[in-house]
């Protein structure tokens, strides 16, 4: 389960101009809504934001302190736009949480074991990163698995062999393929043990 990260947050006013100008102030504009949440337009520091975002990425719970409220809200990363060009984050919007029911979100896709499968001369294709799944706040992943140290023969993997943590539910079409395995040539072991004869 991933730890609480903090963020601190300013409301705003809205409108495209006042976003351009927090932009340019090293600001990030955002919205916090969630069920029976009155959205409220923020603004978050951007180094802030890219630092927790790079070291945590989006599927983590936070507890964002807007200025002039008593408690924190604990949120979630709903979704993130970036500048096409310098891939700076130009909008966040923010699910705020009830931490006692489940919320969907999106997770990284860790694959393990690629090397023993490549010594089994089989290539992986990687075909699906991440991951929508349905978990409590408290036990949002770091990301869900797929192991391959297993496979001896080439085709697809699907969504059906992800392994989550206890809690979480794969939201995703069991059918949809992950990873591609082809064959690179033969293995490591195959090329030692066809090697020239002494």
């Amino acid at each position: 389960m991933n730890a609480v990260m903090q963020l601190e947050a300013t409301p705003r006013g809205t409108g495209s101009r006042a976003s351009r100008r927090l932009r340019q102030a090293g600001f990030v504009p955002g919205i916090i809504y969630g069920p029976g949440v009155e959205p409220l337009a923020v603004s978050v520091r951007s180094t802030q934001l890219e630092r927790l975002v790079g070291r945590q990425g989006r599927g983590h719970l936070i507890h964002v302190q807007v200025e002039g409220e008593a408690n924190p809200r604990q949120v979630v990363i709903k979704q993130l736009q970036r500048d096409i060009l310098t891939q700076q984050v130009t909008h966040v919007d923010f699910l705020q949480v009830d931490m006692n029911r489940t919320i969907t979100l999106t997770v990284p896709i860790v694959v393990v074991g690629e090397e023993q499968a490549r010594r089994r001369g089989l290539l992986i294709a990687h075909e699906l990163d991440e991951v929508e799944v349905e978990c409590r706040p408290t036990e949002i992943p770091e990301a869900v698995t797929l192991d391959v140290s297993g496979l001896t023969e080439p085709g697809p993997v699907t969504a059906a062999s992800l392994s989550a943590p206890p809690g979480v539910r794969v939201l995703e079409d069991p059918d949809t393929v992950v990873v591609s395995c082809t064959v690179i040539g033969g293995g490591e072991e195959e090329e030692a043990s066809t090697g020239p004869a002494a």
